[in-house]
């Protein structure tokens, strides 16, 4: 009898986990009241950054259009009272077993591994995604939290390695052609930047007096023609 269970991806169930327990310890905290009492005041803050990132303009590459864990580093830089300048700087790195191009309807030499199911493909591609998010945003500041929403202009720099085997027509004695794959595996490596468009929001939670917790999403247009990247961060800062 066939098992007829879905496989579980384990990276969308940790994004689903991720966001959970953010709301869970966000409705908590916002309960304590001594805890939190700081927001009305404008102040710089420095938080350390992790998170999950999907490489939306990247989709072509990946199999199930996997979130990614990411690291790094963030600011706020009030502008009066209500308005701010927050800066994230964050990277990223994915790993597709799949060839340089990603699923069997693209990859360049799909059809030796259609006729050769038999055979393993150990092509590999591996990405680093490095960001900067820089967006302005307006703040609606409590005595316990604020929450932000706003939008900017980015820089997504993406550094990309493949490792191949090339496969090749090879004339048989009667006239007709059989695809062959090398032996040997050869290397690219290029790099693309872009501008991206970027829409953030999300909420700043103090903990105790100048710790402060931030959870937010940040929705990252590069290409019109490609879908649209996506952050989860949540971090911990310290308020100046």
């Amino acid at each position: 009898m066939s098992n007829l269970t879905s496989p579980v991806n384990p990276r969308r169930s940790c994004a689903s986990a991720y966001c959970f327990i953010l709301a869970a310890i966000t409705l908590h905290l916002c309960s304590w009241e001594p805890l939190c009492a700081q927001q009305r005041d404008p102040a710089v803050e420095i938080y350390g950054l992790s998170g999950a990132y999907y490489f939306g303009n990247s989709s072509n590459v990946l199999k199930n259009r996997e979130w990614s864990p990411h690291f790094g580093v963030g600011a706020l830089f009030p502008v009066r009272s209500k308005w701010a300048l927050m800066i994230d700087g964050v990277t990223s790195r994915l790993e597709v077993n799949e060839g340089p191009h990603g699923p069997y309807d693209e990859h360049p030499f799909s059809e030796f591994y259609r006729v050769n199911s038999s055979v393993q493909n150990n092509d590999l591609t591996t990405q680093r995604l490095i960001a900067i998010l820089p967006s302005f945003v307006r703040l609606w500041r409590r005595d316990r939290f604020s929450i932000y929403v706003g939008g900017g202009l980015g820089l997504e720099h993406q550094r990309q390695h493949i490792r191949y085997q090339q496969a090749f027509p090879q004339e048989n004695p009667d006239g007709s052609t059989t695809l062959v794959r090398e032996e040997e595996f050869v290397d690219s490596r290029d790099a693309v930047s872009a501008m991206p468009f970027i829409f953030k929001a999300g909420i700043l939670l103090n903990l105790v007096p100048r710790v402060v917790l931030r959870g937010g999403y940040s929705h990252i247009i590069t290409y019109l023609d490609a879908p649209a990247s996506k952050s989860l961060e949540v971090g911990i800062g310290y308020r100046f």
